[in-house]
């Protein structure tokens, strides 16, 4: 089929909108939200992440700029339900990258909060991008961690 590769980036971009859109707030849903995430939140590797809650909609942004991304770059964005989060997070592949092959670089999500609020842990997609072709092979998922931040603690 010649238009094999057109359906299979259109159906990519479908998947990548709806995952983005379904994380916008639902006022229906906004009332079942039982934590404000919005705050800081550190990974394991050290790195920093401001996240922002609009009622059901999560996104997560980098603190700070570094090879991968620049400061404020989306890490993820999702939607809560109850203590879950599930979402599309954006793969840390380097800048060429993400300007190129954009759709492929986009892996589902899932965390689940913590009783007390304090800690997010889950899982994300992984795979390997060809920089020449961007064609994907999916691999394992990897562990997520986040820990809340006090801004006190920012300060150190």
């Amino acid at each position: 089929m010649i238009y094999s590769k057109a359906i299979y980036a259109l159906a990519a971009l479908m998947m990548v909108n709806g995952a983005v859109a379904g994380a916008r707030p639902d006022a229906d849903q906004a009332q079942n939200v039982d934590h404000d995430l919005t705050g800081y939140w550190r990974q394991a590797d050290g790195n920093i992440f401001h996240f922002t809650q609009d009622g059901t909609s999560l996104t997560s942004r980098y603190r700070t700029k570094s090879q991968n991304n620049d400061e404020n770059d989306i890490d993820f964005t999702a939607t809560i339900h109850g203590n879950l989060i599930y979402g599309a997070h954006r793969g840390p592949f380097p800048r060429a990258m993400q300007e190129k092959c954009a759709l492929q670089i986009w892996v589902g999500m899932g965390l689940t909060l913590s009783d007390d609020g304090l800690e997010l842990r889950g899982f994300r997609g992984d795979r390997i991008v060809d920089p020449r072709t961007c064609s994907v092979t999916d691999s394992a998922p990897v562990a997520v961690v986040y820990t809340r931040v006090a801004d006190s603690d920012l300060l150190r």
